[in-house]
């Protein structure tokens, strides 16, 4: 048994994590309104692209990788001597990236490949491949890894931070805040991920309280977990995630907390200003 693992671009992974793991990723792409396309996968950095979207007429849009990507991964594994491939893949409820790798799998012979909903996005998905290529080194067989991502799914969550709701609004992602649209004049919105879906959590009125509510949140979702893995998700203001792991390292010593930066797909949606702290109640190896 020989067993893979294929992620998409969202998961944000360190490069030096991707190249020591030769981890297989499927790039999501982003399209400004001038018709510039770019792959997720260093056609453009994360500052880049926040300098083209402010200049930018349009919130930039975003897609998935085509069936035909995720077949020409699949059939590369199995012509490696792969006999399973993990497929691990951010949130349905915010993209059809899963739902398009599933539909994959169905047409690849002569390999077993299993796809897992991540139901959340960015290095909080990430999570799950080092978990998974951590029980894969330990010689679990696909189902006990499958078994083991759902349970972590489980255990899992973020909560986000917006400067406003305008790009998650106008690309579709945030679910049951008609409420909120209009009315938030400079309110911060707290978000979630509640079943895949990002959701409304809490509408503060300055930023800091905003910081301090997601510590308040995700410290409250963890405190009986005996083991926390924390990501701080950081957007375009680095002072904003510089405060936050201070405050994490300062106040909450006993977690392992990790950085990351968004890339342009899940930036493109939560806008500037946007970030995030996720959680898992696993210690997620870094290194």
């Amino acid at each position: 048994m020989k067993i893979a693992v294929l992620t998409d671009s969202t998961s944000y992974l360190p490069q030096n994590l991707i190249d020591k793991y030769d981890i297989r990723i499927a790039p999501l792409s982003v399209t400004f309104d001038n018709g510039d396309n770019y792959t997720e996968n260093g056609a453009i950095s994360s500052s880049e692209f926040y300098e083209r979207m402010k200049t930018s007429k349009s919130i930039p849009t975003t897609s998935q990788p085509a069936i035909g990507e995720f077949i020409e991964h699949y059939e590369y594994f199995r012509d490696q001597g792969y006999t399973d491939v993990i497929g691990i893949f951010l949130s349905s409820g915010i993209s059809g990236c899963y739902q398009t790798a599933t539909q994959a799998a169905d047409i690849v012979e002569g390999i077993n490949i299993h796809t897992f909903d991540s139901e959340l996005a960015a290095m909080i998905e990430g999570g799950y491949v080092l978990r998974a290529l951590e029980m894969i080194e330990e010689g679990y067989e696909p189902q006990a890894i499958i078994n083991e991502l759902q349970s972590m799914r489980e255990v899992s969550g973020a909560i986000l931070m917006v400067d406003d709701l305008k790009n998650l609004q106008k690309s579709g992602r945030i679910s049951g805040a008609q409420a909120w649209i209009g009315t938030m004049l400079k309110m911060k919105p707290v978000l979630k991920f509640q079943d895949g879906l990002i959701v409304p959590e809490e509408k503060v009125r300055t930023k800091k309280r905003a910081l301090k509510t997601i510590i308040e949140k995700v410290t409250e979702r963890v405190k009986d977990y005996e083991e926390v893995t924390l990501y701080i998700v950081e957007g375009d203001i680095t002072e904003d995630s510089d405060w936050l792991y201070n405050e994490l390292q300062q106040n909450y010593p006993q977690y392992r907390v990790h950085r990351s930066k968004l890339g342009p797909v899940v930036a493109a949606h939560l806008g500037s200003g946007g970030m995030g702290l996720g959680y898992t109640g696993r210690k997620i190896r870094l290194d």
